[in-house]
C-alpha cells in the first residue's frame, strides 16, 4: 500500500505542474486553451530530437522552456490578443473555440511528422529507483520530476509575491480595469502570462516524453490538469499542487483496490462528488 501512495504523488506532481500552466491562463485570464496538453506533447517531441542529438532530458529543459515560452507569445498575438477587451464569459468561449482548433492543427500536424505511434525518451537511468527501505522503492524519474515541480512552484511564487510585474498579474486577475487605471499596461501582462503558462508545460513535456506520448495523448493531459485546476479551486495557482497529489493518490488507492481500469472512473467520481461539496474548489480563490 505505502509504495502505491508514493506513485500517487509522483503521479500526482505531475498532475499538479500540468494544471499550473492551465491555471495561469484560466483562472487568472480566463483564458481556456485546450491546446495546452497537445504544446505539451509538442515540447516532448523537441526533448526527443535534442535526446537524439546527445542531450540529456532534464538537461533540455532550458531549451524546451525557451522554446515554448517564445511559441506561446507568438501564439498569443496571431490567436488570442484580439480577446483581451472582452468580457470574461466572451473570452472564454472565443478562447476555447480557438485552441480547440489549434488543438487539431497540432495533432494532425504532428501526425503528418511523427506518424501516430507512440514514442519515447529512455535514457540509461529510465527504470532506475532508489530502495528507502524493504519493498519499498521510489523510481529516479518520478523523483526527480516531484523535486522539479517543487522548484518550479516556488520560483512561480517568488515571482508573483516579490516582482512588481508579477504582481501587477495578480492585480489584472482580479479586476482589469482598476489594473489599467493604476498604470497596469493589461494586454503586455496577458502576453507575457500566456508565455509563461506554455513555458511551463516544459518540466511535464520531459516527464510526459519519458513515459510515452503519442500527438493524440495531448487532449488526456489537459482533462487531467482541468480537472486539477477545478479541484485547487479556480483562480488558485497554489492550490493546483496539492490538489493534484490529492488527485493522485486518489487514483493510486483505486487501482490498489479495484485494478488500473477502474482509475480513471474513481478520479471522475471524487471530481464530481469535490465539486459538489465544495463548489469553489477544495482552496478556492487566491484572497484578494
Amino acid at each position: 500500500m505505502l509504495q502505491t501512495l508514493a506513485y500517487g504523488v509522483l503521479n500526482g506532481s505531475l498532475y499538479g505542474i500540468i494544471a499550473l500552466g492551465i491555471s495561469l491562463v484560466f483562472g487568472v485570464m480566463r483564458y481556456l486553451n485546450i491546446a495546452h496538453g497537445s504544446l505539451i506533447i509538442l515540447g516532448s517531441y523537441g526533448a526527443l530530437y535534442l535526446f537524439y542529438l546527445g542531450l540529456d532530458p532534464f538537461l533540455s529543459i532550458p531549451i524546451v522552456m525557451i522554446s515554448l515560452f517564445i511559441a506561446g507569445i507568438i501564439l498569443f498575438r496571431l490567436l488570442y490578443s484580439n480577446f483581451v477587451s472582452l468580457a470574461e464569459g466572451s473570452r472564454i468561449q472565443k478562447s476555447l473555440l480557438v485552441s480547440f482548433g489549434l488543438m487539431l492543427v497540432i495533432e494532425h500536424g504532428a501526425t503528418l511528422i511523427w506518424t501516430s505511434d507512440e514514442k519515447s525518451i529512455n535514457p540509461s537511468y529510465s527504470g532506475m529507483s532508489f530502495e528507502v527501505f524493504k519493498d519499498f522503492h521510489v523510481p529516479l524519474i518520478g523523483l526527480t520530476g516531484g523535486i522539479l515541480a517543487i522548484i518550479v512552484i516556488l520560483a512561480l511564487h517568488l515571482f508573483f509575491s516579490r516582482t512588481y510585474f508579477g504582481k501587477s498579474v495578480i492585480a489584472v486577475s482580479q479586476d482589469p480595469e482598476a489594473a489599467s487605471l493604476m498604470g497596469v499596461n493589461v494586454k503586455r501582462a496577458f502576453l507575457i502570462s500566456f508565455g509563461l503558462s506554455v513555458c511551463l508545460g516544459a518540466v511535464p513535456s520531459i516527464l510526459v516524453g519519458l513515459q510515452a506520448f503519442s500527438p493524440s495523448a495531448g487532449i488526456a493531459w489537459f482533462n487531467k490538469g482541468i480537472i486539477v485546476v477545478m479541484l485547487g479551486g479556480l483562480g488558485n495557482i497554489y492550490g493546483v499542487f496539492p490538489a493534484g497529489l490529492f488527485l493522485g493518490v486518489v487514483e493510486a488507492i483505486s487501482v490498489f483496490f479495484f485494478g488500473a481500469p477502474y482509475r480513471e472512473i474513481t478520479g471522475l467520481v471524487i471530481f464530481v462528488l469535490v465539486l459538489i461539496l465544495f463548489p469553489r474548489g477544495l482552496f478556492g480563490r487566491i484572497p484578494e
